[in-house]
């Protein structure tokens, strides 16, 4: 899948980045929950890490390179230091990229330019992919609520397929069309069910109810 990807990047180059809007409740939120704050980042998150399930080698604010291909990898962080290493990340997950990250954590990437990588090329990537999935009343919703369903998707993605999926359908295909913030805010109370039992059940229900109250303009 990735050589796929590569094989089409190296002939359509990537669209330019047309600065995309996410409110300030948005970004605050997905900076909580990936990375806490500023200075826990420096204390603790500053060497990739591997989250676990199907995750790859992350760094950054949530930045998985398993999911990505060399040549993105290598255009988003063209100015870091280990760049070339780094690109090596791409296409590797779960179990393989829990076996290999030994192998990165000398790698260190300072919040400053972290940052700079998330606000100008992460983010308004994730924004643009929440648009167009759901692109069915998305002009209608309060910043908030869009910023609610581009933290959902930086955090989960944008597929739809599975018994997994079942609230990210009912938000494409019921809530966001009826610009219907309070059936947003129930489908994201309602992924709580997913992790139950699990030892991401606090974590996850907590953020889940936090991208609740965003949605319905409450965020804390």
């Amino acid at each position: 899948m990735v050589r796929a990807r590569e094989a089409v990047q190296s002939i359509v180059p990537p669209a330019p980045l047309v600065p995309e809007q996410v409110s300030d409740a948005a970004v605050a939120h997905i900076i909580r929950w990936e990375i806490t704050s500023a200075r826990h980042y420096e204390q603790r998150l500053r060497w990739p890490v591997w989250p676990g399930g199907a995750s790859g080698i992350t760094w950054c604010v949530g930045y998985d390179g398993g999911h990505q291909t060399p040549a993105v990898i290598g255009r988003d962080w063209a100015k870091h230091y280990a760049v070339q290493r780094l690109s090596t990340t791409a296409g590797i997950t779960g179990q393989d990229a829990r076996a290999v990250l030994p192998r990165y954590r000398d790698i260190t990437t300072p919040y400053s330019y972290c940052e700079q990588v998330f606000r100008a090329v992460t983010l308004p990537a994730y924004h643009r992919l929440a648009k167009r999935t759901f692109s069915n009343g998305w002009d209608r919703l309060p910043p908030d609520a869009q910023g609610s369903l581009t933290a959902t998707v930086y955090n989960r993605g944008a597929s739809m397929a599975g018994s997994r999926r079942s609230e990210m359908r009912a938000l494409r295909d019921v809530c966001v069309p009826a610009a219907d913030v309070a059936c947003m805010a129930r489908q994201y109370r309602s992924m709580c069910r997913l992790w139950r039992g699990t030892v991401n059940e606090t974590g996850l229900c907590n953020r889940y109810e936090d991208a609740a109250r965003l949605a319905e303009g409450r965020a804390r």
